[in-house]
């Protein structure tokens, strides 16, 4: 599967084949993972995931920005969106990646950015939550969230990755604030070195598990992303051994993703919230839904045959 992933990811960045791809848009099967390339789309789909017992969360995609105007750009694309969610059903929610917004250029670029947002989201009755990206910038991102919540943006949250050496440290240090942020956990999907992450499987797995046992013991509300069966049920039972309200955690899946699971868990009563992606910048995020597992090519081959 690495090799298939390494193999897949290599040949999508081939000039020709990008082009050829984004030529023929979402036909190509990018629409199921993908809900458009406009805003419209985007709400559109978000009105129709609350009809059917869900949240999205919406993301407007692209990421690591290269000039500070692109940046600005950016933000006024992520405004449009919190302000545009006000309309949908809640709880709505939506997601930013701080390098979107400036900061991998310039940490104060981006925190004024990401602070304006938070307002704006604020003022959408939007729940915001700052994405986690490489390991170069997971000191960043924390401590622009603990900015936001010092000036009293605690509708933020932010994202930990179990794949990461470091999270244990870092999960103690934001379970120590008051009040305790809202976290999603994830296992990781940035290549890494070994000095930082954890190479196997196995290693990350086991991780997510004592990483989640203590979110649910740490006080807040605790936002569970992944789509390993295996891993839901320990968190489902775990919640339940430690009495916790139904509050105190959401499961988290990709739109397009297991839908007979997320039918499935709403029909049981969870809180499930949907990560919904949209925008003009989708290619590199199909194609990274691609290298999960080869069945996604199935979506290609129709896309192409029409």
């Amino acid at each position: 599967m690495s090799l298939y992933r390494t193999a897949l990811l290599g040949v999508a960045r081939w000039g020709p084949l990008e082009r050829f791809a984004r030529r023929r848009g979402l036909r190509l099967g990018a629409h199921r993972f993908v809900a458009g390339e406009s805003l419209d789309d985007g709400l559109a789909t978000a009105r129709r995931l609350a009809d059917e017992g869900t949240y999205p969360i919406l993301d407007v995609l692209g990421e690591f920005v290269a000039r500070p105007e692109d940046a600005g750009a950016m933000a006024d694309r992520i405004h449009a969106a919190l302000r545009g969610l006000h309309g949908v059903p809640a709880p709505r929610a939506a997601s930013v990646k701080p390098t979107q917004v400036g900061l991998g250029l310039d940490p104060d670029l981006g925190l004024a950015h990401l602070r304006a947002l938070a307002v704006t989201a604020g003022e959408a009755s939007v729940q915001l939550a700052l994405d986690m990206e490489d390991h170069p910038h997971v000191d960043a991102t924390l401590d622009a969230l603990e900015t936001l919540h010092d000036e009293g943006h605690h509708h933020v949250s932010t994202v930990l990755q179990s794949y990461l050496r470091r999270t244990p440290d870092d999960v103690e240090r934001l379970l120590a604030r008051d009040p305790v942020p809202t976290l999603r956990l994830v296992k990781g999907a940035y290549r890494e070195p070994a000095s930082v992450a954890y190479p196997r499987k196995a290693d990350v797995d086991a991780a997510y598990a004592r990483l989640l046992d203590r979110l649910l013991e740490g006080g807040g509300v605790v936002h569970v992303a992944t789509h390993d069966e295996a891993l839901i049920a320990h968190a489902r039972a775990r919640r339940d051994a430690l009495g916790l309200p139904a509050e105190r955690m959401t499961i988290q899946l990709l739109y397009g993703v297991k839908r007979g699971l997320q039918r499935r868990l709403v029909a049981e009563g969870e809180r499930v919230g949907i990560y919904l992606p949209f925008g003009a910048d989708w290619y590199g995020y199909f194609t990274r839904r691609l290298a999960e597992r080869p069945a996604n090519l199935a979506f290609v081959l129709r896309g192409l045959l029409g």
